[in-house]
């Protein structure tokens, strides 16, 4: 029996040792995160552009989220001064090799990082524009945040991003 005490004192300690450099790794790491995301305190959304259209078709809106915050924020819902109807959604390829979209209802961005919002990926569905959407027109969109915050950006109607 005292070779069974003896062993499983070895382990406990072999066990709490380890507990604590997986904790002080992961302490290390949360640390130097901290530092990087205190530089702009802020979601940002930036590369924005808009595809042309024409009036009642669809079309699609592209940007970068960047969430330079110490806290994961959700982005929830989208608004624009061109249609009552505009979605987040994410386009993807089908086992088929043919091409799918399903609507988003909401895309988590962690904190300190970037989601981008582009071809063949996320990106924000325009639905039945009120007005043709023309080469440098550009249109107002309002990104809504679960953090309650709305981002509002400006965007031009290009055939590509820059």
């Amino acid at each position: 029996m005292k070779h069974t005490r003896v062993y499983n004192y070895q382990s406990g300690l072999i066990v709490l040792l380890l507990s604590v450099f997986v904790l002080f790794s992961c302490e290390e790491k949360a640390e130097s995160q901290k530092a990087e995301l205190t530089v702009t305190n802020s979601i940002e959304v930036t590369d924005g552009w808009a595809r042309p259209g024409k009036s009642g078709m669809m079309t699609a809106a592209y940007f970068t989220i960047s969430n330079g915050t110490n806290q994961a924020d959700t982005l929830i819902g989208v608004s624009t001064d061109v249609t009552e109807n505009a979605q987040i959604h994410r386009s993807y390829e089908t086992e088929d090799g043919l091409m799918g979209m399903e609507h988003q209802p909401f895309v988590p961005i962690s904190s300190g990082t970037h989601v981008e919002f582009k071809p063949g990926g996320l990106h924000i569905m325009i639905i039945q524009p009120t007005m043709d959407l023309n080469e440098g027109d550009s249109l107002l969109l309002g990104l809504i945040f679960s953090s309650t915050k709305t981002e509002k950006i400006k965007v031009p109607i290009q055939q590509s991003g820059n």
